[in-house]
């Protein structure tokens, strides 16, 4: 079992290491929050594990999503965050609404995506929806890209769970900026 959830683990073949599915899994969120705030993905200021660790601790975030929710005032409640720590947070998640769309692909921590994948399938698709709507084929055809990235990308963004974390990444008006070049 899962040493933070208790949920059963499992084993990928050929690997070593175990993996929790448990999507409400604390220490996944933890993880996962951790990467997408870090300076290679959104690169959010100030937003460092300490600080994600209070906002999940204090129930004010239990999704990339939320970060796009936080007030100011909220913020500056936490321990070692005053108001300016808190203003200076605000202004970084605001400018991170509009990063390219490679980081935000980065930022979401698809199995097998690293920055590199994620600048390619930016810059073949151009946008959110044309990848979600890409098929595993279409995908696999990026110079650059194996079958197992192409299975993984798709089987993320096949997700309901992707479906609504994107929606409510793009109702926070996360609207990242477009790479798009003619192919």
């Amino acid at each position: 079992p899962c040493p933070s959830c208790g949920e059963p683990v499992f084993r990928e073949e050929g690997e070593a290491a175990v993996r929790c599915n448990n999507t409400d899994c604390p220490a996944q969120l933890l993880r996962n929050l951790i990467h997408f705030a870090s300076r290679d993905a959104m690169d959010i200021e100030g937003l460092g594990p300490a600080i994600i660790e209070q906002l999940i601790g204090t129930g004010l975030v239990s999704s990339p999503a939320d970060l796009y929710r936080l007030r100011a005032e909220d913020v500056a409640e936490i321990e070692r965050m005053g108001e300016k720590s808190a203003q200076n947070l605000m202004d970084s998640l605001e400018k991170s609404r509009h990063n390219e769309l490679s980081r935000l692909i980065f930022a979401l921590g698809i199995r097998h995506i690293g920055q590199k994948a994620a600048k390619l399938l930016a810059r073949r698709f151009g946008s959110m929806e044309v990848i979600r709507a890409a098929s595993e084929e279409e995908i696999a055809a990026i110079d650059g890209f194996g079958g197992i990235m192409a299975k993984s990308v798709h089987n993320y963004f096949a997700l309901e769970e992707t479906s609504r974390l994107l929606e409510r990444l793009a109702a926070a008006g996360v609207a990242p900026t477009e790479e798009a070049q003619a192919e």
